[in-house]
């Protein structure tokens, strides 16, 4: 077993560089950089004294164009744990995936902030960037290969992403009126994007990553 396990690795560190050069193919050609629409909606941020009234104010957001995700590389996929079938002919097991995102992630912000009572209602747009640095992925996974005159691997199919950053900096141009609720904002937009923008690149990257291993499987090994 440890010797169709250590063959197998063996091959697949082989071609490894087929592997990232494929990924990077995958990602840019299902859209993921730029990733043009990235989260969107509205939310209260807080409250503005118009004078008149203090009013509600609601920012309609948009991330947008999240560029970086091609610069992917994997620097590790291994076979961790391998179970050969009782006629000998297949194995079946579990793999690890190690990554990292080589460029900064970047996200544009736009959108506008809105509030209003009777006759005014101010508003102004929103305009800013997010920078995710030091993005690592992590993933588990399994495989199957075959065993006859030669041992093939024949699919690898990478699953539960964790993606983990360095830092993650929003930066939100004047708000002009809205400018006491700079701070809140861009808080905000942090917490969305440790959220919801996390989750959605994890859940985008996984099935770039399964759809250049496809395309790089099946490889064979002599015994």
């Amino acid at each position: 077993m440890s010797q169709f396990q250590d063959l197998l690795n063996a091959l697949i560190k082989s071609k490894l560089s087929d592997i990232n050069s494929a990924v990077t193919s995958a990602i840019k050609s299902r859209g993921l950089d730029p990733m043009i629409h990235v989260a969107s909606g509205s939310d209260k941020i807080g409250s503005i004294d118009l004078g008149i009234c203090t009013a509600e104010a609601v920012a309609s957001y948009a991330l947008q164009n999240l560029t970086g995700l091609s610069s992917l590389h994997i620097n590790s996929l291994v076979i961790t744990s391998a179970t050969t079938s009782e006629d000998g002919k297949t194995l079946h097991g579990a793999v690890k995936l190690e990554a990292v995102v080589t460029s900064n992630l970047g996200i544009h912000v736009g959108g506008k902030f809105k509030a209003g009572c009777g006759f005014l209602k101010p508003s102004v747009g929103i305009g800013g960037n997010v920078t995710i640095s030091k993005v690592s992925i992590n993933a588990t996974g399994d495989f199957d290969a075959t065993v006859g005159e030669k041992l093939c691997l024949t699919e690898i199919d990478v699953k539960n992403p964790g993606l983990n950053y360095g830092n993650i900096n929003v930066d939100i141009d004047g708000l002009g009126i809205f400018n006491s609720l700079l701070h809140p904002l861009e808080n905000f937009i942090l917490g969305l994007v440790k959220g919801s923008v996390i989750n959605t690149i994890e859940g985008a990257v996984t099935p770039a990553i399964n759809n250049a291993l496809d395309g790089v499987l099946p490889q064979c090994t002599s015994l």
